[in-house]
């Protein structure tokens, strides 16, 4: 019995360092010049998401998802409504915005650079304060998409967008995809 249990362990042992050696050579074979810089094109879309594609054919896109939500004066949604949103994601290109599987295409984007504290007062009836931002300009995007929340919202200046739904501010951190 202990032989067998010793040749099985030996077994695993030569499997996982062959399994190792296997994918370092992988690696060595696939390594390239530190000193070389792939070359790459970079396009912002007017919602400012960054598509950069190398010319190996990767491209990455940013994305949002939902990391957190303050509730507005008199919203007219409730916890449970406003959680069901978190970690939903949302991807906005040049033409189309889609939150959670509904989409609006043909988009028309306007974009415009407003004090924050003038903008969220007069527009949405709060302050930054409120918000938890310090941001003193906002970039607001005003656009003819039918989706709750997305005919004007905001971007901060660390990438996140604040979406007003229901008079709930969800905010959306930008994420890379490949």
């Amino acid at each position: 019995m202990f032989r067998k249990t010793f040749l099985l362990l030996t077994y695993f042992l030569l499997v996982a360092a062959l399994a190792g050696c296997s994918s370092l050579a992988e690696e060595a074979d696939t390594e390239s010049d530190p000193n070389e810089v792939e070359p790459y094109s970079e396009n912002s879309t007017p919602n400012g998401a960054h598509v950069v594609t190398l010319d190996s054919g990767i491209s990455m896109r940013v994305l949002w998802t939902v990391s957190g939500y303050v509730f507005g004066a008199g919203s007219a949604w409730g916890e449970q409504e406003a959680k069901a949103l978190l970690f939903k994601p949302l991807d906005i290109t040049d033409t189309e915005i889609t939150l959670d599987g509904q989409t609006c295409e043909d988009i028309n984007f306007q974009q415009e650079t407003v004090n924050a504290a003038e903008y969220l007062s007069s527009i949405w009836r709060t302050t930054p304060q409120a918000l938890g931002i310090e941001d003193q300009e906002l970039q607001v995007f005003k656009t003819d998409c039918t989706l709750p929340g997305f005919r004007e919202y905001m971007r901060l200046g660390d990438g996140r967008l604040i979406v007003p739904i229901e008079g709930v501010f969800f905010f959306f951190k930008p994420t890379v995809t490949q």
